[in-house]
């Protein structure tokens, strides 16, 4: 199930484009959201048995990899709340496991 919606979101045939000012960017929210999307990714491939899926996952992370590090050098980028939000998310996902 997280495959898909992570396949639907990093897939190279996904031609949906949205356009927003640079300026009006959320670069801390969405380099949170590439982050955690990263981190999904990651333990997909680890669990997956399949080479097909697992290869489509490392295409995927490298097109993460990329937008994460695009939003990092954003100028509305803020690292402390982005940080602060990381540890804060994580922290929470693990209380309720």
């Amino acid at each position: 199930m997280q495959f898909n919606i992570l396949s639907c979101k990093y897939s190279s045939t996904n031609k949906t484009v949205g356009f927003s000012k640079y300026d009006n960017m959320k670069a801390t929210e969405k380099w949170l959201e590439y982050t955690l999307d990263i981190i999904d990714m990651q333990s997909e491939m680890m669990q997956s048995k399949d080479f097909n899926i697992k290869y489509e996952l490392a295409q995927m992370l490298i097109i993460a990899e990329r937008k994460k590090t695009y939003m990092y050098k954003h100028k509305n980028f803020d690292l402390k709340r982005a940080t602060f939000l990381l540890s804060s998310v994580r922290n929470v996902a693990k209380k309720q496991q």
